[in-house]
């Protein structure tokens, strides 16, 4: 069990002795007798909080309601997202909108009519300002969908949205044209205009004529016609006929990202079969496709928790509860954390860094950042994140996000539970 942060002593400051030497002689049965008085100066002394060199220091905290939200192995609940100068967080409390160079809370979403408690929130915002909720639409139903203006909080459209198997699998992205909503497994997706939220087929065009399985991103829809050994891509935001790429056995598992399109699928039909990744070329049509082998081919990429970056960075967890860094071009394995308990934090593209929370090598209940070189896969330290008293947040059910030169870190403080959005300054390495 970690120690209870703040009533430990890391070494702290020697206090100064002071000794007075007080010779008495005294004929006592005729012998000398030496009397020695010794002060001891203790100013500054007592419990000092245990805090390590490298702590980041803190630019602001501010204190969050108390959530008990949890979340499936797809969905991210609680979740939060950056957009410019403003940190969006949502739970079971609301959705609302921090400054991150001040901490000020600067919006809070009311619900719309008949909508209950937020339960889903695309990872992000639009590159337009544009963000997407999912409220409780009744019976634990999260099926109603909000537009959110990133600037004020305002809600500039909403809709409940029709199920017949139930929302059980929400998911939502948020893109410059299109809002695009997945409530389950079974169903095909739903499609809104971003501004004036009405309702669009995605794959109208398509003619794909038997069923299908699909994956879907802000921008993009990847499907796999059950009948056809081909893959059909769709551009929501930039519209143009859908695009067949064929020879493509397997189905897709996740598109990684959409700049340029990179796409997880498995090399054959059954769920058993090996993982590949597909990088597109800008054309959209031609496309390399990379196997994975060795510890990559371990990668669980429906996990909530992975990352990539814009570099073709890929922060992923594995089978066995491990956590590593994959380069998406090559498949091969950067970085390899030394067990559970990492995090994605974010990208610093100036320096072309990927930020990583890993449990400090000393002390695990502590959270330590760094940042990974993808030329040597060397993770160089960047800081601790303790607070100046000592306490820290319990790395368990942290979130995070990054701007450049600071980690925002979202969690409960171990000592007492309480739940914290801290902003911790942190000077990336420069290359």
């Amino acid at each position: 069990m970690p120690p209870r942060p703040g009533n430990r002593r890391s070494g702290g400051r020697i206090a100064a002795i002071v000794i007075a030497c007080l010779l008495g002689v005294a004929l006592i049965g005729g012998g000398a007798v030496f009397a020695l008085s010794v002060v001891s100066d203790n100013s500054g002394g007592g419990d000092e909080p245990d805090v390590p060199s490298d702590a980041l220091e803190v630019a602001w905290k501010s204190g969050l309601p108390r959530s008990t939200a949890s979340s499936g192995s797809t969905v991210q609940w609680p979740a939060r997202w950056l957009a410019g100068s403003t940190l969006v967080l949502g739970d079971e409390n609301g959705v609302r909108a921090y400054d991150t160079g001040t901490g000020r809370q600067k919006w809070k979403v009311k619900p719309p009519e008949g909508a209950g408690e937020p339960c889903a929130m695309a990872p992000e915002a639009s590159g337009n300002g544009v963000g997407a909720v999912l409220f409780d639409a009744g019976g634990d139903e999260c099926s109603y969908l909000a537009a959110i203006d990133v600037d004020t909080g305002a809600v500039t459209w909403s809709k409940k949205l029709a199920s017949e198997y139930g929302a059980n699998v929400p998911q939502v992205y948020a893109g410059t044209k299109h809002i695009t909503v997945g409530l389950n497994s079974t169903e095909s997706i739903q499609m809104f205009d971003v501004r004036s939220g009405a309702p669009s087929d995605p794959l109208a065009s398509a003619r794909i004529n038997c069923r299908y399985s699909y994956v879907f991103s802000a921008q993009h829809v990847v499907a796999k016609p059950d009948c056809r050994d081909e893959l059909v891509v769709l551009d929501t935001q930039y519209g143009g006929r859908p695009t067949t790429v064929s020879k493509q056995q397997g189905k897709p598992l996740r598109i990684l990202s959409d700049h340029p399109l990179t796409v997880a699928a498995t090399v054959g039909e059954g769920d058993s079969s090996p993982p590949r990744v597909l990088n597109f070329a800008k054309d959209g049509e031609s496309v390399k496709s990379v196997d994975l082998t060795g510890k990559a081919a371990d990668v669980v990429f429906n996990d909530k928790d992975n990352g990539i970056t814009e570099s073709g960075l890929y922060f992923c967890k594995l089978r066995d509860g491990s956590v590593a860094a994959l380069d998406l071009r090559s498949g091969r394995v950067l970085w390899e954390g030394k067990g559970g308990g990492s995090a994605f934090v974010g990208y610093d593209s100036a320096h072309r860094r990927m930020l990583i929370a890993e449990p400090d090598p000393e002390k695990s209940y502590w959270s330590r950042v760094g940042a990974l070189d993808p030329d040597t896969g060397k993770l160089e330290p960047v800081g601790t994140m303790v607070l100046p008293d000592g306490t820290y947040l319990s790395g368990s059910r942290a979130l995070y996000a990054y701007e450049t030169g600071k980690v925002l870190a979202i969690g409960e403080r171990a000592d007492d539970g309480k739940r914290l959005v801290v902003a911790f300054e942190a000077q990336v390495p420069a290359p």
